[in-house]
């Protein structure tokens, strides 16, 4: 008979959010380093003494903790809500004093299986708001002097930063400390990359990191990509539903949950290797804020942004497709067999957003999140997908184009697709014609903007994002690439050059 455990999560709440709370990169990395680091194996077992054990049966991700204890080892359910209290007071404990301002959650329940268990318990709390919070400190002198680096919370102290002196809250000077601290602790996202590509770290600063770009855009532009799975929950849904009723399927759950954080991490790696300035300059070309699970927040410069956005979504698309083809066959054998839809492999999408490299963080965080959230939602989830928008040309109102599909933009074996070909054409031309061109389609319309463009002499490189030329005065008329001017004008300004 399978053995029953309690099974007692945790998380950060909001940690993009958290994370972006300062405004310069060293206090981000900072932050995320001492986040992984919080929130490693190791650091979890050995404050757990005899109450738990580090749960096996889950995944890995930055900034979540998992842990376990048999349902045996307690007499009546009080006793172990007793005990799951105590292991909560100690990893709260533990994690306050590594993030002093984030806030954390906690829900716990029991089963023979995590995989079950998760979907069916304790995804419903974390849905109902039922759950532990731990909230930072509130402050207890109103009239204290605000932080000087983050000004959310009061300051603790005045210490040295790189700037000269300032007054700092318990957050900030934990940040403020940590920056201190190499990036190529292996604990760490950064760290890890590092680890895996072999190349120099990342520049210190938002500013440096912009100016590794090439000087035709102008050095000083960034990307900000937040990149978010589709289809998991379904996916470890039906996993949980099937494995009741095949033992195969009830062990699947940890396995595929390490294999979908191998994924991730191995997509980045491809995707940081596959940037041209990274072999250029022989250094990371990005700073990776957060990676964990499914989830991926980065920054790089601007003109790099496109490369590896769809390098990314195709490595994941084929690292999990791989990891999950054996649980997929079993759990689609099972569906067909009892009448439901086959399931298909998971995959990602994401949001990207441009903008200046003196652009708040938090800002452009919540943009990256608005972005990826359309583009999950044009395709249900369902397709690998992205959404993008360039505040320095359009502002920080969401895009009037829609999300396009990955396979729109990548073929599923790497090679340039017919958009991506006419895109590559499309931004031969000069910067001055296509913001001409820009105008005229916004003001007149594409049978204007066809007509300004055979006048220059670039007809070529735009009619792949029109109509049929004898279809341009008709309106809703499909663009020859399935792709509209408009969108193809709005991507050219950071597509990579052929």
């Amino acid at each position: 008979m399978t053995e029953a455990y309690v099974y007692v999560d945790f998380g950060a709440v909001r940690i993009q959010q958290y994370l972006t709370r300062t405004p310069g990169l060293r206090g981000h990395r900072a932050a995320s380093n001492s986040l992984a680091r919080a929130t490693a194996d190791a650091s979890i077992e050995g404050l757990l003494g005899g109450l738990a054990e580090v749960n096996p049966e889950a995944g890995k991700a930055d900034g979540v903790v998992s842990v376990r204890f048999p349902a045996a080892g307690t007499a009546d359910r009080s006793e172990r809500e007793q005990r799951v209290r105590q292991v909560q007071d100690g990893v709260f404990a533990h994690l306050r004093k590594a993030l002093p301002g984030a806030e954390f959650a906690s829900v716990w329940g029991e089963g023979e299986s995590y995989l079950a268990v998760h979907a069916q318990v304790l995804q419903p709390k974390l849905r109902t708001g039922r759950v532990r919070h731990d909230l930072p400190p509130v402050a207890e002198f109103p009239l204290a002097v605000p932080c000087r680096m983050c000004h959310t919370d009061p300051a603790a102290g005045s210490e040295p930063v790189p700037e000269g002196r300032l007054a700092l809250c318990l957050d900030c000077s934990m940040r403020n400390v940590s920056r201190r601290e190499t990036v190529t602790d292996p604990r760490s996202p950064e760290g890890q990359l590092l680890e895996d590509i072999g190349l120099k770290p990342a520049p210190e600063d938002f500013a440096s990191l912009a100016a590794l770009g090439t000087a035709a855009t102008g050095r000083n532009h960034l990307a900000t990509v937040a990149v978010d799975g589709n289809a998991f929950g379904a996916f470890f849904t039906a996993l949980a539903d099937e494995g009741s009723r095949e033992v195969e399927l009830s062990k699947a759950k940890g396995t595929v949950s390490e294999a979908l954080s191998a994924a991730t991490r191995t997509a980045l790696a491809d995707a940081a290797l596959d940037l041209s300035l990274a072999m250029e300059v022989e250094r990371l070309c990005l700073v990776p804020h957060v990676v964990g699970g499914d989830d991926v927040l980065v920054s790089l410069p601007a003109e790099q942004a496109w490369r590896f956005t769809l390098t990314f979504l195709q490595e994941f698309e084929h690292r999990v497709s791989e990891a999950t083809a054996d649980t997929l066959d079993t759990l689609n054998r099972l569906r067909t067999g009892r009448g439901l839809d086959e399931l298909e492999a998971p995959t990602a999408s994401a949001g990207v957003v441009f903008a200046h490299a003196s652009h708040p963080l938090n800002l452009l965080v919540e943009s990256a999140g608005q972005r990826l959230s359309e583009a999950k939602r044009a395709y249900g989830g369902r397709r690998a997908s992205v959404q993008w928008l360039d505040i320095t040309a359009d502002g920080p109102e969401a895009p009037a184009h829609p999300p396009l599909e990955l396979s729109v933009l990548r073929t599923g074996d790497g090679r340039e697709t017919a958009t991506a070909a006419a895109l590559s054409q499309l931004v031969t031309v000069p910067a001055s014609h296509l913001a001409r061109l820009t105008e005229a389609l916004h003001g007149s319309g594409p049978l204007t903007a066809a007509a300004l463009a055979h006048r220059v002499g670039h007809l070529d490189a735009v009619r792949p994002f029109l109509p049929p030329l004898d279809q341009l005065d008709r309106p809703g008329q499909e663009p020859v690439c399935g792709v509209g001017l408009g969108a193809a004008l709005n991507l050219a300004r950071w597509w990579p050059c052929a």
